[in-house]
């Protein structure tokens, strides 16, 4: 399935119009940010993963600066039909995230729609705080290395396993206290064996911008408990849980100028900056999977 192109769908079929504003694309911390007006005058945002640092960005990207102040759906009907490839993904997903903006800043829409919904400011590291969700005993598996909230999991008792695209080069430690971890990286393509007896699974939303998503999904049917999150998964839900997520945790970015401006001097780097909301969003029949506390 075409998430993306499904949760279009959707959108459009909710009366959700409006015009592409602009587009922001950073390589330093490699994300793509969009911007939306809806036909009221108001602004959407919505960001993705460009994935960059392994893939680049093309070097003449004068078309879409030709996309600028047309119809959204006109934009992504024209991004659908190009080559498909890790940045015009990141394309349609932040465009897509900003058409939801109305829908995902507002809790009010969601809970119209049987959504439980939490938003709360945190640094990123909450994110994925495991004690709500994970059990001592579960076997987690993180589709993705989150270097900014790994150590949150050192407590857990049961091994934590990670799998990663990245050459693991890039991951592996000299440490000459060769100190013990419960946590072990795999590299993607031992992905099946590793998530198919995962009791929780994180999913990292840049699964969605490399089109990875459905085989994860396929590969951890057999989970608990699975939770996406990060900006990558920040547009309208309801194909997520209807393709078997459990619990979404988009990270919203404020709408605002000053944000905006900032976001561009730090070359993309979001990630303590005030004013970013994070979500927890879950159907309400899933009140039971909660751990105690």
């Amino acid at each position: 399935m075409d998430i993306i192109k499904e949760t279009i769908k959707e959108l459009e079929n909710q009366g959700i119009n409006g015009t592409l504003l602009n587009i922001v694309i950073t390589r330093f911390a490699p994300w793509t940010l969009s911007y939306v007006r809806y036909d009221d005058g108001t602004i959407g945002c919505g960001c993705a993963c460009n994935e960059a640092e392994r893939w680049g960005i093309p070097e003449d990207v004068a078309f879409i600066e030709e996309l600028l102040n047309l119809n959204v759906y006109d934009v992504l009907d024209k991004l659908e039909s190009l080559e498909k490839r890790v940045f015009i993904n990141s394309l349609r997903v932040s465009i897509t995230s900003a058409l939801s903006y109305r829908l995902m800043n507002d809790r009010n829409e969601l809970e119209k729609e049987e959504y439980e919904v939490e938003a709360f400011h945190a640094s990123t590291t909450a994110l994925l705080e495991p004690s709500r969700f994970v059990q001592p005993l579960d076997k987690v598996v993180m589709v993705g290395f989150p270097s900014w909230a790994i150590h949150l999991y050192a407590g857990v008792k049961n091994e934590v396993h990670v799998t990663e695209l990245m050459d693991l080069k890039l991951l592996s430690v000299i440490d000459f206290d060769d100190e013990d971890s419960n946590v072990k990286i795999f590299s993607a393509d031992e992905s099946k064996d590793v998530l198919d007896d995962a009791d929780v699974v994180y999913i990292t939303g840049e699964t969605i911008v490399n089109e990875t998503i459905n085989e994860i999904l396929d590969f951890s049917k057999n989970a608990r408990m699975r939770i996406i999150y990060g900006p990558s998964s920040a547009f309208y839900p309801k194909l997520l849980f209807e393709m078997g997520i459990d619990v979404s945790r988009p990270i919203i970015f404020p709408n605002t100028r000053d944000f905006k401006q900032r976001f561009v001097l730090s070359r993309g780097y979001w990630y303590s900056m005030r004013d970013v909301k994070q979500m927890l969003i879950k159907r309400v029949e899933n009140d039971e999977a909660e751990v105690e506390q």
